[in-house]
């Protein structure tokens, strides 16, 4: 008697596994009448031999729009702690933008520190706003900065902390 629900499950089975695994149908020849497979766009010309354009690298930095980026070599970055941006960019004689670095439990702000005929100096702070658990999204923020004075050919100095 114990055996009879053994053979009705293993009848099942066999059943149920015969009904799921049929012979397989052998695909049909394309017909004359089917278009050709679709192309993907590459961007070069049809039979030509040039690559498609590159796209900007998302994670170079850029101006935001209206905004022209300053010679990196009249900025200077030594006091800038590692992984914060240095671009530096003027969206008038008087204004100075810079980009922060926030995150999920992070926050930025830039400052004016000094004003020299030489250089300006700007100060970028990266805080610590809890101790988690924070999401790991990671935001480049833009400060655009009044100076009291054109900048003309004045440095840019860029200091900074992480706390």
């Amino acid at each position: 008697m114990r055996a009879l629900p053994m053979i009705v499950m293993l009848a099942a089975a066999l059943l149920l596994a015969a009904g799921c695994g049929g012979p397989e149908q052998p695909a049909s020849p394309p017909s004359p009448s089917s278009s050709p497979p679709a192309t993907l766009p590459t961007g070069a010309p049809p039979g030509g031999t040039s690559t498609p354009p590159v796209p900007p690298d998302p994670l170079v930095a850029t101006p935001p729009p209206g905004g022209t980026a300053l010679d990196p070599a009249r900025v200077t970055t030594t006091g800038l702690p590692a992984g914060l941006p240095t671009l530096v960019w003027t969206t008038g004689p008087r204004t100075l933008g810079v980009y922060g670095r926030a995150g999920g439990c992070t926050e930025s702000t830039a400052t004016v520190a000094s004003q020299t005929a030489e250089a300006v100096t700007v100060h970028v702070t990266q805080t610590s706003t809890s101790t988690g658990p924070c999401t790991r999204e990671l935001r480049y923020p833009a400060f655009e900065l009044p100076l009291d004075a054109d900048l003309g050919e004045r440095r840019v100095v860029l200091t900074g902390e992480v706390r």
